[in-house]
């Protein structure tokens, strides 16, 4: 029964308690630093960026007592429909190419660039896992909350627009573990009707054809899901726009700005490092 537990094997969107210091830094420091990781993931180049990135990222989640296991434990259902992209990318995706095929097979051929393109495909999309990983395991819905109304506070403080647009990404977040629920509720019926979930010994495509079937009862529940969320903050006088009170505060500290300088440091040096080698300054 384990790979029908996939609320359980999901790691992105599961908070991890912890009393560690990456558990207590500011909740809009940890947004900025979700955004500023994911523009360097997108700036970067496969090597040495990329790696080091990793690196950083996993060395921040051993500070904040995550292991490699529960960072990356939500990987392996998603692997199949990368694998697909990638063979797609490769075999059908025209490309200019400057040297011999590495593989011929019939008219298509594996060039050294599709190879590179394939790499360079799954380090940002593990970069990008690890990252969402890290950061909604450190943060709690309600400091995701707070920490995008603080950011957004510039573009409408007064007006509420800030309260709006920081609902928005916690609604965002807070559906990831209902939605994986949900699939987890439909496998589970699946397969007491006689479906092949739950087993692993299949190919490539059979699991594809498999799984696409569930997206359509899995959006449909997450309509009702919406609509029932719509319904209960209406029966709570929600009014959109209205300035709220919290009842925790998150005070900016001196760990932050280390923190912030470090993050900044980091942004500067990974996608700025392709600079250096051009100009043969990397070592």
């Amino acid at each position: 029964m384990n790979d029908f537990e996939i609320l359980q094997n999901l790691s992105v969107g599961q908070y991890q308690p912890g009393n560690s210091a990456v558990h207590h830094l500011n909740p809009a420091l940890k947004l900025v630093s979700l955004i500023l990781g994911m523009i360097i993931v997108f700036a970067s180049p496969l090597f040495p960026q990329l790696p080091v990135f990793f690196l950083l990222l996993f060395l921040t989640g051993r500070t904040a007592g995550l292991s490699l296991r529960n960072l990356l434990g939500g990987v392996r259902p998603v692997l199949p429909f990368l694998v697909l992209i990638a063979l797609i990318q490769m075999f059908l995706i025209p490309r200019d190419h400057s040297g011999e095929a590495l593989l011929q097979i019939s008219r298509f051929g594996v060039y050294p660039e599709d190879l590179l393109f394939t790499a360079r495909l799954f380090s940002r999309f593990f970069c990008l896992f690890l990252l969402f990983t890290l950061f909604t395991s450190v943060t709690t819905v309600s400091e995701i909350s707070h920490g995008a109304e603080l950011l957004f506070r510039p573009l409408g403080g007064k007006s509420g627009l800030s309260h709006d647009l920081s609902l928005v990404i916690t609604i965002t977040f807070r559906f990831i573990p209902l939605l994986a629920l949900e699939a987890e509720h439909i496998t589970k019926a699946q397969a007491s009707r006689g479906g092949s979930f739950g087993t692993w010994r299949m190919g490539l495509v059979k699991k594809i054809r498999l799984y696409i079937p569930l997206l359509v009862p899995l959006f449909v529940a997450a309509l009702e899901r919406a609509e029932i969320l719509v319904e209960a903050m209406e029966a709570r006088c929600y009014e959109p726009g209205r300035e709220r009170s919290r009842l925790n505060e998150y005070p900016w500290k001196g760990r932050d700005t280390a923190a912030l300088c470090l993050v900044i440091l980091a942004f500067f040096l990974l996608p700025g490092s392709r600079f250096l080698i051009s100009m043969k300054l990397f070592i």
